[in-house]
């Protein structure tokens, strides 16, 4: 469902991918791990069109993003792509439902259609009875839980984390870890998570060792 085919990426002088080829099957769960400067951000990010490779291409639910513009491609990332990150980005004047609801009406939903459907999936990730709360009177995990229903508002075909258990303490971090699995069991969804997490890591159906810019 996803390819990645000699991925090359440069800052200046310095290459910090050598031609990352990768694919990922729908429905997998694939953690990528590595010591801090492997290039494993630097990797998801590209997948996710956040950044753009100097070489090679990416291919994501059978559709090319090379070549779009920053329009075409903000659209490509609302409908395609779900994101979670170390930290959980919530904006702090919207609620937990407000939060869920903002990339479906970004992508043109209806304002009952998405609060509808944000409830949905915050009862999916167990937050059902906090969806009026703003993210300050949440828990960590909390929070976290809220991000990853916000990732899933527009059937992502892949939600892409980034050290998502990073800042979390040990109890909730295994709250999160068995939240990955539960979602991906009952929606089908594709994950790809970037960590340190040694334990998440091993739970995935796949684990990938990047260093120095390259899968070993």
């Amino acid at each position: 469902m996803i390819k990645v085919e000699n991925i090359v990426k440069r800052f200046g002088s310095l290459e910090v991918l050598h031609g990352v080829s990768l694919e990922v099957k729908r429905g997998e769960i694939l953690s990528i791990v590595g010591a801090s400067g492997a290039g494993k951000s630097t990797l998801l990010q590209i997948i996710g069109t956040l950044m753009q490779p100097d070489a090679g291409s990416v291919t994501l639910d059978g559709v090319s993003p090379k070549g779009m513009g920053e329009r075409e491609l903000s659209e490509f990332r609302n409908k395609r792509v779900g994101f979670v990150f170390q930290f959980h980005h919530l904006l702090e004047e919207f609620s937990a439902r407000e939060n869920v609801m903002l990339p479906m009406l970004i992508g043109g939903a209806q304002r009952g259609e998405a609060e509808r459907r944000a409830d949905e999936l915050l009862q999916l990730v167990g937050m059902s009875h906090r969806v009026s709360h703003r993210p300050s009177a949440l828990s960590g995990g909390e929070q976290q839980r809220v991000a990853i229903a916000r990732a899933l508002a527009n059937n992502p075909a892949v939600v892409l984390a980034d050290e998502p258990t990073g800042n979390l303490d040990s109890a909730t971090r295994e709250d999160i870890q068995r939240l990955f699995f539960d979602l991906r069991e009952r929606t089908r969804q594709t994950f790809i998570i970037v960590t340190h997490d040694e334990k998440l890591a091993d739970m995935s159906d796949r684990k990938i060792v990047m260093s120095d810019g390259r899968i070993k």
